[in-house]
């Protein structure tokens, strides 16, 4: 039977704290940086420009809802450019079909 002051169990201890304390420490770094990068997903009450919701269609592209200064705009996202695809009015009584109108309006009006 072993003692309680075996240095081979000792050192064993000591390793497996410092084997810890190192997954630890890398966890915590890559917590910081996923953080970093994913903190412009994360609206801020005080932020003028605003997500409401992003709609993934293809990869790396997609439509996306946002809102500045309380009037919204559907963006396209594409793999190296954003289009403005329609400035939404916003109103309580606006169905989908009218703004789908008012968007396709919009759109005819700026094609040549």
């Amino acid at each position: 039977m072993l003692e309680n002051g075996d240095p081979s169990m000792l050192s064993a201890g000591f390793r497996m704290l410092w084997g810890l304390f190192v997954v630890l420490g890398i966890i915590l770094i890559i917590y910081g940086l996923l953080r970093k990068r994913l903190s412009f997903i994360q609206s801020n009450d005080k932020s003028k420009i605003k997500i409401i919701e992003v709609r993934h269609i293809m990869p790396k592209k997609a439509v996306c809802l946002i809102d500045v200064k309380g009037q919204e705009f559907l963006i396209g996202l594409g793999n190296e450019n954003i289009t403005l695809l329609a400035s939404i009015q916003n109103s309580e009584e606006s169905s989908f079909e009218t703004t789908l109108d008012s968007a396709t309006k919009q759109h005819e009006q700026q094609l040549p």
